[in-house]
């Protein structure tokens, strides 16, 4: 029986290479009858010399309960499942050197806003909404096809800045092409930063825009930067093997401008560091995401975003630390209501860390904030472990002495920022490093 089931996988296999499209229902039925733990490790690894045409590979041998660690999407609720994180987030983020502006501008995490309305004050020309997800906390903006979404942000970033968002993308993969996805910033000039107008052309006085095409085992992404409708810069559209890791999974992007140089970084990557990438003219307003027409229905493309940051001024942990004696962060991130660090901070304690290795008569005091959410004793006892967590990865990452630290916690006693908005919130949530 086994080696009849074996002969039946050689089988599909080889129907596959021929018309994958046909056969990646075909492949997905004969994965789903076998049961036994040797054949399904030949499945396997026959899978994974199956043409490119079939979209979605097995996954890899049973786990030990049997269970199948697919992603999943439920169509009915616009609800969707997620893979786990990676395991190994520093390996990932060890050489990630993103420091974000000290003031925040806006913030968006969409907390306040209905799940199925666009976010409050945003525009857009399709039918994006909020909704949830599943095994990712939060409420995230689904994107439309065919759809332009201009952010609710109202005032100049100044010239000096960083822009950072989550992004997930979700995509049923069958052998079509999946719509190009684009994010970018724009200077509307005279006009609003959310005019209609900007939902037809996204040029403004100055843009910049990264496009993403999703493939189902890797990407291609490009750069392109203009002045008014004259492109100002461009970098050539490559494929990379590593876009296929930021499917189903929270992908962090993070951007940075300094006058004309523009610096981008997903999941810990850094993709462009242009020095003259973006016009000196003009003053960008306005984050928009952009995601066009494919073959495939809307429920089959899940393309999310959460979690926006937008702040103005970059000096250096170092100027400020040792000019001013402190630096305050908030680019230090954690779980929600809990101490553990997310990989996205890593650039900010990395510099930390380098400061404290070339100066070693340097101590500092580690002192942890939160925003008013929850009460005050529990806000207090989180920003304790908040600071020792961050003392902990500068002890046991960087080998930094224990004895050059010390933590201390405030809670939500000392805001710098009013609390009734998400940006006032992201402002007061934040880790401030003190010369001791």
């Amino acid at each position: 029986m086994i080696w009849t089931r074996i002969m039946l996988v050689f089988a599909v296999h080889a129907v596959c290479v021929s018309n994958p499209l046909y056969s990646q229902g075909i492949w997905k039925k004969v994965k789903g009858r076998i049961e036994n733990t040797t054949v399904n490790k030949i499945v396997n690894e026959t899978d994974k010399a199956v043409s490119k045409g079939i979209d979605k590979a097995i996954e890899s041998a049973s786990t030990a309960n049997g269970q199948d660690t697919t992603v999943q999407q439920d169509k009915s609720t616009n609800t969707h499942a997620a893979e786990p994180q990676n395991n190994n987030p520093l390996q990932s983020y060890s050489k990630y050197d993103f420091i974000p502006g000290d003031s925040i501008l806006y913030a968006a995490n969409f907390s306040d806003d209905p799940i199925g309305e666009l976010p409050s004050g945003w525009n857009s020309n399709g039918s994006s909404v909020i909704v949830n997800l599943n095994n990712i906390e939060g409420k995230w903006l689904r994107m439309a096809q065919r759809s332009v979404v201009l952010s609710g942000n109202e005032q100049g970033f100044g010239q000096d800045f960083s822009v950072e968002f989550d992004l997930v993308f979700d995509i049923d993969f069958q052998g079509w092409m999946a719509p190009e996805f684009r994010f970018g910033l724009l200077a509307s000039g005279e006009q609003s930063p959310t005019s209609n107008s900007l939902l037809n052309e996204q040029k403004g006085d100055k843009s910049f825009y990264v496009n993403v095409s999703p493939h189902a085992q890797s990407g291609t992404f490009s750069l392109d930067s203009y002045e008014k409708y004259i492109r100002y810069f461009n970098s050539p559209a490559k494929d990379v093997k590593k876009v296929e890791t930021w499917y189903r999974r929270i992908a962090h992007v993070a951007m940075q401008v300094q006058k004309e140089r523009l610096r981008i970084w997903i999941d810990g990557d850094k993709l462009y560091d242009a020095p003259k990438g973006v016009a000196k003219a003009g003053e960008f307003n306005q984050l928009f995401f952009k995601l066009a027409s494919s073959p495939y229905k809307d429920e089959q493309i899940g393309i999310y975003i959460s979690n926006i940051k937008i702040a103005k001024g970059l000096v250096p942990p170092r100027q400020h630390l040792l000019q001013n004696g402190s630096f305050t962060t908030t680019g230090i991130l954690f779980d929600t209501g809990a101490s553990r660090i997310k990989p996205e901070s890593f650039g900010v304690i990395k510099s930390i860390a380098d400061l404290l290795l070339e100066n070693p008569e340097l101590r500092l005091q580690i002192v942890g904030h939160t925003d008013n959410v929850g009460d005050d004793k529990t806000n207090l006892t989180l920003s304790e472990q908040r600071a020792a967590a961050v003392k902990e990865m500068l002890v046991s990452t960087y080998s930094i002495s224990t004895d050059r630290l010390e933590t201390l916690g405030k809670g939500e006693a000392v805001p710098v920022s009013p609390n009734n908005s998400e940006a006032g919130r992201t402002q007061n949530r934040r880790v401030e490093f003190v010369k001791l």
